[in-house]
């Protein structure tokens, strides 16, 4: 029997809610924690607070609610997804007003957003017993080249975050290059399948589970 499981919280937009696969089938948070619980020989118990649309903004806002915030409180692992809606939110943004400005701007807002994130989950987990996993971009559009730019400028900032204290940063846009149509649900074409979000929790994974 195992009296100390791991607690693991997924926050996010809707790739922590599984869209792109049917119903009751496991996105990259359920696979994840299957896997988890296998490394680490313990049980893993999860809680999931996402919403599709959901903006590096709404991640900020979710982690000042009190259920959110004993969530992380009690978390061994954290999970988060974002950032994905706040560029297509500014392309879209962008096709109306033809002002790059807008992307640019979008994408230091959600760093920053980011950065609050970190900061306020470091603020809430006293213990520093924990790990932060996050995700960079795929890019769902790859016949679009400013799409593939403006994914790897936000990439390239994100990716710096894995340098702090606890967080590492699963590369998703090198598992979904030259995989789209492998990895994307038909449907829609920019969430994942089923297999898509087993590599995206194959990826999370693979950064271990130090410390």
């Amino acid at each position: 029997m195992d009296f100390n499981p791991l607690r693991y919280l997924a926050i996010g937009d809707s790739l922590t809610v599984g869209v792109g696969v049917l119903f009751l089938d496991p996105g990259f948070v359920e696979y994840y924690r299957g896997m988890s619980q296998q490394i680490l020989k313990k049980s893993v118990f999860c809680k999931k607070y996402a919403r599709s649309g959901a903006t590096t903004e709404d991640v900020l806002k979710m982690l000042h609610s009190p259920s959110v915030t004993e969530a992380v409180n009690c978390a061994d692992i954290i999970t988060i997804t974002a950032g994905g809606d706040d560029l297509i939110n500014a392309a879209k943004e962008f096709l109306i007003n033809k002002n790059e400005e807008s992307v640019s701007h979008a994408i230091n807002q959600s760093l920053k957003n980011y950065s609050k994130i970190i900061e306020r989950i470091r603020h809430l987990d006293k213990q520093d017993q924990y790990i932060l996993r996050l995700t960079n971009l795929y890019n769902p559009f790859p016949g679009i080249p400013i799409a593939d730019e403006t994914i790897k400028a936000f990439n390239s900032s994100i990716n710096r975050f894995g340098l702090e204290m606890n967080v590492k940063v699963a590369d998703l846009y090198s598992v979904f290059k030259r995989n789209e149509r492998a990895l994307l649900s038909k449907k829609g074409g920019v969430h994942p399948n089923s297999e898509g979000y087993y590599q995206m929790a194959l990826a999370l994974s693979r950064l271990g589970y130090s410390p």
